[in-house]
């Protein structure tokens, strides 16, 4: 059975949706999953599992502080440890998901891409092959205007439904692909 996490940090609970759904479509696929919202005391080896995905909300380009504080902290763990050198291998069976929540009035998704080349570049530190990227819109809480008036238009209400059902499809074709793998 596949050892999957979901390991996000959340602020308005727009990450915390999407991390939710991610695990949810986990187990219904029969992975045995732990779901860990970070905080300043999480410690959690990421090499324990075959699937990791890492979430944060984007704040300023990049993710939460609480996530930034977890991945140095990691980053000094996994160095002492002598997991990280140069050229790291690829450790086989070690795969991860990078995904972030965005909003605002501003530029939209160029906003969130340096928060998961952020994510992922530690998790290629330490052997993991990046299966991909995600990004979901998130509304904008306790801002009507940033909410309704930016590039991203109304994004009130996001991530909704449909924004939902697309990342259970994403887990599920992952999912499918790595069974291919293991065949």
């Amino acid at each position: 059975m596949t050892r999957a996490l979901v390991l996000y940090s959340s602020v308005t609970g727009n990450t915390e949706k999407v991390a939710e759904r991610i695990a949810e479509t986990l187990r219904k696929e029969g992975c045995d999953v732990s779901f860990v919202r970070v905080d300043e005391e999480t410690s959690i080896d990421l090499l324990e599992f075959d699937l990791v995905f890492l979430g944060s909300a984007v704040h300023q380009w990049l993710p939460t502080k609480t996530m930034m504080d977890y991945v140095k902290r990691m980053l000094k763990h996994y160095f002492k440890l002598g997991v990280i050198v140069p050229s790291v291998p690829i450790k086989p069976g070690k795969y991860a998901v990078c995904f972030c929540t965005f909003s605002g009035p501003h530029t939209g998704v160029s906003e969130a891409v340096p928060a998961t080349k952020w994510m992922r570049a530690f998790l290629e530190h330490v052997g993991f092959t990046v299966l991909d990227e995600w990004h979901i819109v998130g509304e904008f809480k306790n801002s009507e205007e940033n909410s309704t008036l930016g590039r991203l238009g109304n994004i009130k209400g996001r991530p909704d439904e449909r924004d939902l059902a697309e990342v259970e499809e994403r887990v599920v074709g992952i999912l499918n692909a790595l069974k291919l793998c293991y065949s």
